[in-house]
């Protein structure tokens, strides 16, 4: 039986729409072993079932291989969904590298990659998933592509997940079908400060390029807590406080960790946040 790890990712970060994304220290967990029928254990009912992300996918890496064996999965699901943390492209990377890895590694790391962003119809989130830290990805007509970013050593993540869902379908559906020339340049510029501050650790940087024009301004309405949460984050660690992927969860990139006062004013707020402090996910998805 073998044992896949998959992290959480968050996507964006600020103004890297759909672009950039990174891996943190919270893993969904798969034991994995060939069967004579299809087994999902420990998994909830309303995911117990032939439209399994885990399970589709699992049959989408079988079909690239060439064969159609059945599987036995028991998961350890410590993502939440619907949270703006990649639930789904961990479901969907750990079913791939299972239908791998049981049929004799027969997957390259690329090919899953190309596979799970086809999957997903985007790649933000896989390829950190796959490749861990933080990654910039494209689309093209003919494939997915991606590469690896350097993050300095001193950044420090922290999450905030409320204890409500925002689906995909509506954090995509409130933004607009295009966007003014001078919000377009701008969110380049950003985006690239913004890379730049996490590779050399300058503070000022990625205060100015947290800055977006593309995603944040109408999905931190759907967030009651958002104002509020980040003017204490920032307040107290000088970092700053983006949304993840589509929400409702948000990350806070700062030197230090919260005070213990200011953890105990967050959980004064809207939504009943809990908050975890999330390592970097340098290695991304791993296989015992």
């Amino acid at each position: 039986m073998y044992t896949i790890k998959t992290p959480a990712t968050s996507a964006n970060v600020g103004p890297g729409f759909d672009c950039l994304g990174l891996a943190l220290e919270l893993n969904n967990v798969f034991q994995v072993e060939l069967s004579d029928t299809d087994i999902l254990e420990n998994v909830e009912e309303r995911f117990n079932n032939q439209n399994n992300l885990f399970l589709q996918s699992y049959r989408r890496g079988c079909e690239k291989i060439g064969v159609s064996d059945h599987i036995h999965a028991v998961f350890q699901c410590n993502i939440p969904v619907s949270r703006g943390l990649g639930s789904s492209s961990s479901l969907i990377v750990g079913g791939l590298i299972a239908a791998s890895v049981l049929h004799d590694h027969a997957l390259t790391k690329q090919e899953v990659f190309q596979l799970a962003a086809e999957m997903e119809g985007h790649p933000d989130n896989v390829a950190p998933c796959i490749f861990g830290g933080l990654t910039a990805s494209s689309t093209s007509e003919q494939c997915f592509e991606t590469i690896s970013l350097p993050v300095h050593l001193d950044w420090k993540f922290t999450v905030f997940i409320p204890d409500f869902e925002v689906s995909t379908e509506k954090a995509r559906g409130i933004l607009p079908q295009g966007y003014p020339r001078h919000e377009a340049t701008s969110n380049t510029a950003h985006a690239i400060m913004m890379l730049k501050g996490l590779s050399n650790g300058n503070d000022a940087l990625i205060r100015h390029g947290k800055q977006d024009c593309i995603h944040e301004p109408y999905r931190r309405t759907l967030l009651p807590f958002f104002d509020s949460l980040q003017n204490l984050f920032e307040t107290d660690t000088n970092g700053i406080l983006l949304i993840s992927g589509s929400g409702s969860t948000c990350i806070g990139i700062s030197k230090k960790y919260l005070s213990n006062q200011t953890k105990k004013a967050i959980e004064t707020l809207d939504g009943n946040i809990s908050i975890q402090e999330l390592p970097l996910c340098l290695k991304g998805a791993s296989v015992l």
